[in-house]
């Protein structure tokens, strides 16, 4: 295992990377540029990996750079807000923020969350980042995201440390373009084995709640499809290809956005909303108080 890292030489590697060449960056050094190279050289021997290839009469970063560059960033940045502290009050360091954003969770509710974020004199600038849950907690995971908000629990084979928030829930229910909400409002839910029916993401925690509901009802429905992204699935109900499930407390939005109806509730069936945060030696007051708030806001919505 590489120990004792010289954290100068790292330095006078990123300030070469992040300037294009060791004769800018000797300037912002206030180094000889065999100095520098010599660091660098030295940094690459402890690796024990280069770092640069030589192109032409310059320097081209290798694949192994290119990452380190990336950690160095984010470890220099962590370095200039512990600075800033020394500044002011830890409660009132001013930093930018970046959260990751699954692309399966409704915006409005996002945007209800994100509110005191935006307006938080402490945050210069607030970076906002849709995917896929897994490939945004991987992210995390190399520091290129401070908080992550999803509606999926955590999965217990996830490699490293997160501590997750659940922000609050909302109890499901169906919703139908208005020829379906006429076929089944009558005898809902029975009249659901006589429609299409959308669903989440097959073997999802939400699917499976549901499953469970019709099977205590023993009823059978035929499901048009299953798709993880709530957006899509909304705008295929739109179109008429199915009914599907919803937060309750989006009836409204749910029904004038979509041009769609309520049909009714899945009892003790809830979609559950999480804030991932990481495992940092460094703990900000803004994700504390990030969390509560998004918790209060939660409460209403259950």
């Amino acid at each position: 295992m590489i120990t004792n890292i010289n954290y100068n030489h790292l330095y006078y590697f990123w300030q070469v990377a992040q300037h294009g060449s060791i004769a800018s960056a000797s300037k912002v050094l206030y180094l000889t540029p065999q100095t520098i190279s010599a660091q660098i050289s030295a940094l690459e021997d402890r690796l024990g990996k280069p770092l640069f290839v030589r192109e032409g009469r310059g320097l081209k970063l290798t694949e192994f750079g290119k990452l380190t560059q990336q950690y160095a960033d984010d470890m220099f940045a962590i370095a200039q807000e512990w600075l800033e502290t020394t500044q002011s009050d830890a409660h009132n360091i001013v930093r930018s923020l970046k959260v990751g954003i699954s692309d399966a969770l409704p915006k409005s509710q996002v945007s209800n969350w994100l509110a005191p974020l935006i307006d938080n004199e402490r945050i210069t600038n607030l970076q906002c980042i849709d995917g896929q849950q897994a490939e945004l907690l991987a992210q995390m995971a190399t520091h290129k995201l401070d908080l992550v908000l999803a509606d999926k629990p955590l999965d217990s084979s996830t490699p490293f440390k997160v501590f997750s928030h659940e922000l609050g829930k909302s109890q499901l229910g169906f919703f139908a373009t208005r020829s379906l909400f006429e076929q089944v409002k009558e005898h809902y839910p029975q009249s659901l084995q006589a429609s299409p029916v959308i669903l989440p993401a097959k073997n999802s925690p939400m699917t499976n709640a549901i499953y469970f509901w019709l099977n205590e009802l023993n009823l059978e429905i035929s499901v048009s499809g299953h798709v993880d992204d709530s957006a899509l699935m909304h705008a295929l109900g739109q179109q008429g290809f199915g009914i599907f499930p919803a937060p309750i407390a989006l009836k409204t939005e749910i029904e004038q956005r979509y041009d769609v109806h309520y049909v009714g509730p899945i009892d003790n069936v809830y979609q559950h909303y999480y804030a991932f945060t990481p495992d940092r030696l460094i703990k900000d007051a803004i994700y504390s108080e990030f969390v509560r708030y998004a918790q209060q806001v939660g409460k209403v919505a259950e």
